[in-house]
């Protein structure tokens, strides 16, 4: 191991720092047999740019939960081997931040506005679910999803660097103190509890149930047919109906945002100057 000098990462350069994860992550499930697809922003970018969003700063895939839970059992035996430069999050038990999987690449280190993160930079790696069918069960299934993302999201809740977020932390500290004496742990626990209350294998439709991000439902079998789609120059794997499933969840997607509303995860990313 090489020691240089920590130097800031621009975008680009975060770009390419998380290209480098994705394609770690499209050759291990290539070797092994797993499939997977891009999602979310990482979708849209490659449909609509053949690449980054960009001013996105982080990249998404989704695996069907059986699909996930093999890729998790693979690499907990050591039937993956992630090498001495990744890392995989935990997702389950007392290390868990989120009730999901992050591939990290521990040659970056990551801080994050006002939030508690995982160390070194990460691709997510979400899990579909199945959902009932029964309209009341459903409602109830998303209600928990957002009571326990929400309780994630405050225990998380680090030092804030403005004044203003200060008088905000302050006005909401028995929200924070709650969440913070409840734990993480038990969130996520929680979390995947309520997630896995419906076989995938089993369910006409699925979602993203563990974590809160758009609502959207779509039939499983979408999610059992997949293509190779183009993304910085490298080839990964897509469900064949994106189009259906990016309009369900963002509705006009190949329209690009006015500045005010395009997300951004705020990473201060660092390159930790070790050649691993």
């Amino acid at each position: 191991m090489t020691k240089q000098k920590k130097n800031l990462l621009s975008l680009e350069e975060t770009h390419t720092a998380l290209l480098g994860i994705l394609i770690k992550f499209d050759e291990i499930c290539k070797k092994h047999g797993l499939e997977y697809s891009i999602a979310y922003g990482t979708l849209i970018g490659a449909v609509r740019h053949k690449g980054f969003i960009p001013w996105d700063d982080d990249v998404d895939v989704v695996m069907t939960r059986p699909e996930y839970e093999r890729f998790y059992q693979m690499v907990k035996s050591g039937e993956i081997d992630l090498g001495e430069r990744f890392a995989l999050s935990e997702d389950r038990g007392k290390e868990a931040f989120y009730p999901f999987l992050k591939l990290m690449d521990k040659r970056y280190s990551i801080e994050r506005f006002s939030q508690r993160e995982v160390p070194y930079l990460y691709v997510d790696i979400f899990p579909l679910d199945g959902v009932p069918e029964e309209e009341a069960k459903l409602e109830k299934a998303r209600k928990k999803r957002l009571k326990y993302s929400a309780i994630l999201a405050l225990a998380r809740w680090a030092v804030p660097e403005k004044k203003w977020m200060l008088i905000l932390r302050a006005l909401g500290f028995p929200f924070y103190l709650g969440c913070a004496l409840y734990g993480m742990p038990r969130a996520v626990k929680k979390a995947n509890e309520n997630a896995l209350s419906y076989a995938f294998e089993e369910s006409e439709n699925c979602s993203l149930m563990c974590f809160d991000r758009e609502m959207w439902l779509l039939p499983r079998e979408c999610f059992t047919r997949f293509c190779d789609i183009q993304f910085e120059g490298h080839t990964f794997r897509a469900i064949e109906d994106y189009d259906r499933w990016l309009k369900a969840v963002y509705g006009d997607y190949m329209t690009p945002p006015p500045e005010n509303k395009r997300v951004k995860h705020n990473l201060r990313v660092t390159d930790k100057g070790e050649n691993i």
